[in-house]
């Protein structure tokens, strides 16, 4: 299969392209039509790693010198906690979406895991200086007003007292 992208000609054997048109923002996906199911995982994988990576360098603001001060090893963790975390997220998403029967841990329910997050977050910000609790709560206010405003364009709601009741009125799918 042969083509061009940004001046440079790709002869691939196998070809799997993720991209978003520029005038709708319509997102897209081109698979090699006698791509096999292991290659397909091993290149997405291979994907998905570099991408981790390159956001990390591109987070820490430079790459990692060979002896890491404790302080830049703390920078990267931090960084690479937070990737971990939006990444499991984003897998997670794509598995209830493919699969939404299949339950993982039907043993633990929403609600339990909604405490123990509650839990841990309380734990770590008691052990927050006084600056880092104001940080935080600024970054928790931002969080709240930027998911009131998604949650506003996705509903039919006219005002924001109409999404907060929404947002906290009982989920009648359980």
């Amino acid at each position: 299969m042969k083509l061009k992208v940004e001046n440079r000609d790709i002869d691939a054997k196998h070809l799997i392209a993720i991209g978003q048109e520029a005038d709708s923002k319509q997102a897209f996906c081109i698979i090699s039509p006698e791509l096999d199911l292991q290659t397909a995982f091993q290149m997405l994988h291979t994907l998905s790693l570099h991408m981790l990576n390159a956001y990390t360098i591109s987070a820490n603001g430079e790459q990692l010198p060979e002896n890491p001060t404790k302080e830049q090893m703390d920078k990267l963790i931090a960084i690479k906690s937070q990737l971990y975390d939006m990444y499991n997220l984003a897998v997670s998403s794509v598995l209830e979406h493919y699969a939404p029967e299949f339950e993982l841990r039907p043993d633990i329910t929403a609600d339990a895991i909604a405490n123990e997050e509650e839990r841990i977050v309380k734990e770590k910000y008691s052990h927050l200086s006084p600056s880092e609790k104001q940080e935080a709560n600024q970054n928790i206010q931002k969080f709240k007003k930027d998911l009131l405003k998604e949650k506003m364009k996705k509903s039919n709601a006219k005002t924001v007292e109409e999404i907060k009741k929404a947002a906290t009125a009982p989920d009648e799918t359980k």
